[in-house]
């Protein structure tokens, strides 16, 4: 009797990996006793929010998995692992349907297509763990697989829903080789996992038993399943020295919702104004890593979104990037619809109260805004985001009329002041609240607690914005410095302390890209940090204005002293307040008609902890 090659699909081994998405290194193939080498097992990873093995990673994907295989021979294609006849038609989810794979402990080696705990053979019925059984409908046994070598290559695709279950299914349609259609909540989207897409083409012709080697015809199978889930956390804390900051009421940046002090709404262009909207995304597979990739079937329509509630009407915001105040309570985060096609900024617009924590004296900040570009904005699959924002003693809001007073908060001052104050950066962004905005960001520097920077995670990346505009960064407007720990921006500004310049800033000469952010070639710039360090980004608004004067063609006596006198042979001239009581016939005048203004900066403080 002529033997073909075995498909025993025995999954070697489950893992959940970091959103880094680093190489799986867990269990290796069973082995058995006997026999010619001839398995395909399925060995998967699965890069999610936290890493887990073995039985711990059978658990994630909730002991199952449905996975559909077909090989091409030729031209034409054949149902692998599936029932029925292969039609491009045909929706795998239902009839005919796609092979269930399901895990039971201590059931390794059991069976011919058992390796490693995980099976698919079976008949009619339910199968694999209790309470989280794998169900084969009548008509449709799942029967033990070959490779075959004469075929050209294999297409294997799979996916684990496990918040829904076999009563109240996940609505996943038109279930192909190419991808499907899901309709569901940001929360069941959190439970779904799909395997990037595997195209076998190359043949061990030289295969062992058990099958070693990994996704070449007559090799394992290993997949690499990802979270579809996408999850944010929003927070805000303070800096201003002296003060509490309490009473943040959200603003829109328009008409988007009414004003609220008891939710965190933020204006942008969302998938659903909450973690319970509901959305449809054609799932296809990218053509050269297999990754599943979303598209949203309408464009976003919804204008803000609403984070959760945000209790600072009697609780003080927190006061460092660790610490800070998060919405929703904790700093736990909250599944999202993803958001990849989105072309809109996000803006954070507020009032709020300064509230002294000695006298009780209070001050209501009015119309303070900080705006998330774009670029920070695409919410992928499989991504988790922080939003940090930082309301500073040079915010852009006013403690006047809106509209006519001056922005910031001007101190009352007796001599210089030194405060002490913390900042840090993450995996997510932390903007200032103010004009320009500048966000920093660092790969690997997000925690439970916050953000915080380090010399190990490798290089911060900045850029500027107004309004959601990007500035173009060169090395004559956008300086790093480093200045001692306990320094504010509005010291830097009012040039109580001292900055001494940093050569470690380059600007983008190309484009770069970091866990899905696009940084701009020209629009942002990095610089890796020296640990236990304190930086200052600053940024020039605008350069220094020279002051203008112009000659009075009819000097009048009653406006004498408000005019200067010029000397000097040549540029730059001298301009001096007369001292002529009267006008002297023959003699040039001029008035002041733009007054000099200095260069105008705006900073940014980024404190980097100590190496662990």
């Amino acid at each position: 009797m002529k033997k073909s090659n075995l498909i025993l699909a025995a999954i070697a081994s489950v893992a959940l990996v970091s959103c880094s998405n680093e190489e799986y290194l867990g269990e290796g193939p069973n082995t058995t006793s006997n026999g010619i080498p001839n398995a395909i097992n399925f060995n998967l990873s699965t890069p999610a929010i936290t890493r887990a093995e073995g039985e711990a990673a059978a658990t994630a994907l909730d002991y199952k998995f449905k996975v559909y295989g077909v090989k091409k021979v030729g031209e034409t294609y054949s149902n692998v692992f599936a029932t029925g006849t292969y039609s491009t038609a045909t929706d795998y989810n239902a009839d005919p349907v796609a092979y269930w794979a399901w895990y039971t402990t201590n059931t390794a080696g059991t069976t011919t297509s058992n390796t490693s705990h995980w099976d698919y053979v079976g008949g009619a019925g339910d199968h694999g763990t209790d309470g989280h059984k794998a169900t084969i409908a009548s008509g449709k046994d799942q029967t033990i697989k070959y490779w075959d070598y004469s075929a050209d290559q294999y297409e294997f695709v799979a996916y684990s829903a496990t918040i829904k279950d076999a009563t109240n299914p996940l609505a996943i349609t038109n279930y192909k080789k190419d991808g499907f259609t899901v309709t569901a909540t940001a929360n069941e989207l959190s439970g779904l996992y799909i395997a990037d897409k595997l195209t076998i083409s190359t043949k061990n012709n030289t295969p062992t038993k058990p099958s070693s080697g990994y996704n070449q015809i007559g090799n394992i199978v290993k997949f690499t399943f990802r979270a579809a889930g996408t999850k944010v956390r929003l927070g805000i804390y303070e800096t201003i020295p002296g003060y509490d900051v309490k009473n943040v009421n959200f603003r829109p940046a328009a008409s988007e919702f009414t004003a609220t002090t008891a939710n965190a709404k933020l204006s942008g262009s969302f998938n659903g104004t909450s973690s319970a909207a509901s959305g449809t995304y054609n799932v296809t597979y990218n053509a050269t890593t297999g990754i599943a990739e979303f598209d949203n079937t309408a464009a976003s329509a919804n204008n803000y979104f609403d984070f959760g509630t945000f209790a600072s009407a009697s609780t003080p915001l927190g006061t460092s990037s660790t610490a800070p105040m998060w919405a929703s309570g904790n700093a736990a985060y909250q599944g999202v619809l993803p958001n990849t096609d989105n072309v809109a900024n996000m803006t954070l617009y507020v009032d709020y109260d300064l509230v002294n924590t000695v006298s009780g004296e209070t001050i209501h900040v009015k119309g303070a805004k900080a705006v998330v570009p774009t670029a920070y904005m695409s919410w992928k699959p499989n991504y988790a985001y922080t939003y940090l924002f930082k309301i500073s003693d040079n915010t852009n809001g006013t403690t006047g009329t809106e509209g006519t007073s001056p922005v910031g908060l001007f101190p009352i001052t007796f001599d210089a002041v030194t405060v002490a104050t913390t900042d840090g950066a993450e995996v997510g962004t932390i903007t200032t609240i103010s004009t320009p905005a500048i966000t920093t960001y660092q790969n690997g520097s997000v925690s439970a607690t916050g953000i915080t920077y380090a010399n190990a995670n490798g290089p911060i990346y900045i850029t500027v914005n107004t309004d959601g505009t990007l500035a173009e960064l060169t090395a004559t407007n956008t300086k790093l410095y480093t200045v001692a720990d306990g320094t504010t921006e509005a010291d830097l500004i009012l040039t109580t302390k001292t900055k001494t310049a940093s050569d470690l800033l380059s600007i983008l000469s190309g484009d770069e890209n970091s866990q899905g952010i696009t940084f701009t070639s020209a629009k942002a710039a990095k610089f890796t940090p020296a640990a236990s360090t304190t930086y200052a980004l600053e940024y020039k608004v605008s350069d220094a204005v020279a002051a203008a004067y112009t000659a009075v063609d009819t000097p009048n006596v009653a406006n004498i002293s408000t005019y200067y006198e010029r000397s000097g042979d040549a540029e730059p001239y001298t301009y001096t307040l007369t001292t002529d009581t009267s006008v002297e016939d023959g003699k040039t005048y001029y008035t002041l008609t733009t007054p000099a203004q200095p260069a105008v900066y705006q900073y940014k403080i980024i404190v980097v902890g100590a190496n662990s």
